[in-house]
């Protein structure tokens, strides 16, 4: 039985097949017809190993033909490579250093820049030189330079060299008098003696801003660090410094030099012992006023009291006796059903109809 037909295949003219899809997965076939079909078939490549199982014999192709492996000495086939379609031996050795390296490629190129990647426009496939404008940096040219920029010292400040002239043009004297005659507009003028400062004015020196010393009179400041003492001091509960200690008095101390002699205390005192509530023996009420002054003297009432003595007011006059007789005199005038039952002589009545 020929492969295609165990195989359930149709063999076309050219068309070449594997071995490994005719063979056993053992590399057997049966018979030395189906080994020789391989080559038939076009599925024998040089190097191809195949066990026939019709005589127990082990055979490798060498290309044109089948070299029977002698039974008992498969250490023979260790100089052997199987040979794979499109692919070839190298002289080269392939060693686990180089292996190494190529398992690592992905790990070292993480991170890496593709030399395609351009930085400003230049490309990053050879060294690149990137100048001040591209990276918008201030050039080394314009440091310290007209119309640049300051440069700092290894103390970062600014060389007096770079700064303009006034800023450290000021002279010292030891007083105003010793100033040149005259002076320079943009300098500073100090007079050591006062430490008051002047400018130059054109004609003379004028002080820059009013100045005021240290010193103890009205025309200085007094210290700051004094005057917080003092202050501090003024807010602290203290006592005057001649402050003498509290005595307490003594009424039985007769010496006049003593602190707890008592002066100008009474020779005697009343027999009661000065009860508030009495005077001279008597009860004082308790609701007597404060102000309330106590005489030998009775007060009487008056049982009469002169007219004089009264106030009038618009609901309470005096009426004489003249002023009492016109108004009793005056006639009595009745309206209607005022009229009453009996009047005096002379009262006048009107009837209203």
């Amino acid at each position: 039985m020929s492969f295609a037909d165990k195989k359930g295949i149709a063999v076309a003219s050219g068309f070449k097949l594997q071995a490994q899809a005719l063979l056993d997965p053992r590399g057997q076939v049966d018979t030395l017809a189906e080994r020789d079909e391989l080559v038939t078939l076009n599925a024998a490549t040089e190097g191809l190993h195949v066990y026939v199982k019709e005589n127990h014999t082990q055979y490798i192709y060498n290309g044109t033909g089948w070299d029977e492996v002698p039974k008992g000495n498969m250490s023979s086939l260790n100089n052997y490579v199987q040979k794979e379609e499109g692919k070839g031996l190298s002289s080269n050795d392939y060693t686990d250093g180089d292996k190494a390296k190529v398992d690592a490629l992905d790990t070292n190129l993480a991170g890496k820049v593709p030399t395609s990647r351009k930085v400003n426009g230049k490309a990053l496939s050879a060294d690149i030189t990137l100048s001040a404008s591209d990276v918008s940096a201030i050039p080394a040219s314009q440091k310290g330079a007209a119309s640049g920029v300051a440069e700092l010292d290894s103390t970062g400040k600014v060389p007096s060299t770079q700064l303009p002239s006034y800023v450290d043009d000021v002279l010292e004297f030891d007083s105003q008098s010793a100033f040149p005659e005259t002076g320079e507009a943009g300098k500073i003028y100090v007079a050591k003696d006062t430490n008051k400062t002047y400018r130059w004015g054109g004609t003379s020196y004028v002080e820059i801003s009013a100045s005021l010393a240290l010193g103890e009179t009205a025309s200085t400041a007094y210290r700051g660090d004094r005057g917080k003492i003092a202050y501090d001091h003024s807010q602290a509960a203290h006592a005057p410094a001649n402050a003498e200690a509290n005595v307490q008095s003594d009424w039985d101390e007769n010496s006049a030099s003593s602190d707890a002699y008592i002066k100008n205390k009474p020779t005697s005192m009343p027999a009661n012992g000065g009860n508030a509530d009495t005077v001279g023996g008597h009860t004082v009420e308790a609701d007597v006023p404060a102000n309330a002054k106590f005489t030998d003297t009775v007060y009487t009432h008056p049982s009469t009291h002169a007219a004089s003595m009264i106030t009038q007011d618009a609901t309470h006059r005096f009426v004489s006796d003249a002023e009492k007789t016109a108004w009793n005199a005056k006639t009595n005038v009745y309206f209607d059903s005022e009229l009453p039952a009996s009047a005096p002589a002379g009262s006048v009545c009107f009837l209203i109809s």
